[in-house]
């Protein structure tokens, strides 16, 4: 009892203290407005090519994204 007692209590501690989180493209100094428009010529440019895949799509946009100076990175959700 006094186990399960304990271990209800960590869990509750440990997922009350869990942040969810999104992933997110960042550019230093860009606008939402900036993101927009690459967003639109990365994807326009991604599913061009017609027969590739969904996997090779992403990985044309995520190429695009880079190349544009644009990065991902992991923030809280608000």
């Amino acid at each position: 009892m006094k186990w399960t007692l304990i271990f209800l209590l960590l869990f509750l501690l440990f997922s009350c203290a869990t942040t969810e989180t999104q992933t997110v493209w960042i550019k230093s100094g860009a606008s939402q407005s900036d993101f927009h428009m690459d967003d639109g010529q990365c994807k326009a440019q991604a599913f061009s090519t017609p027969g590739m895949n969904l996997l090779q799509v992403g990985i044309v946009y995520n190429s695009c994204m880079r190349g544009k100076g644009w990065y991902l990175e992991e923030q809280p959700v608000r």
